[in-house]
């Protein structure tokens, strides 16, 4: 039986969650940056409709509040690249 694929959206929250809980206690952690970074591009190329990939970045946008972006910058500044790639 195959394993069911997990939400995009929720693992993004999650992991996000996880990147900021992190980067509050020991600083913004450049390989937990890129592992959302990639996940998330990974969940928007497996995404059949080009309008879901950029939903999902609005929702990972939407994780990082203005006060949480001080503590993941880079992560904030990879997710606009991945935003700014896809217009």
């Amino acid at each position: 039986m195959a394993k069911p694929k997990p939400n995009p959206y929720q693992t993004t929250s999650d992991l996000i969650a996880n990147a900021i809980v992190t980067a509050k206690v020991m600083g913004e952690n450049r390989r937990i940056t890129n592992l959302v970074a990639s996940s998330i591009a990974k969940f928007i190329l497996e995404m059949d409709d080009s309008d879901a990939g950029d939903e999902l970045l609005a929702h990972a946008a939407s994780c990082i509040s203005a006060q949480d972006a001080t503590y993941v910058p880079t992560l904030h500044a990879a997710l606009k690249a991945l935003t700014d790639a896809r217009a």
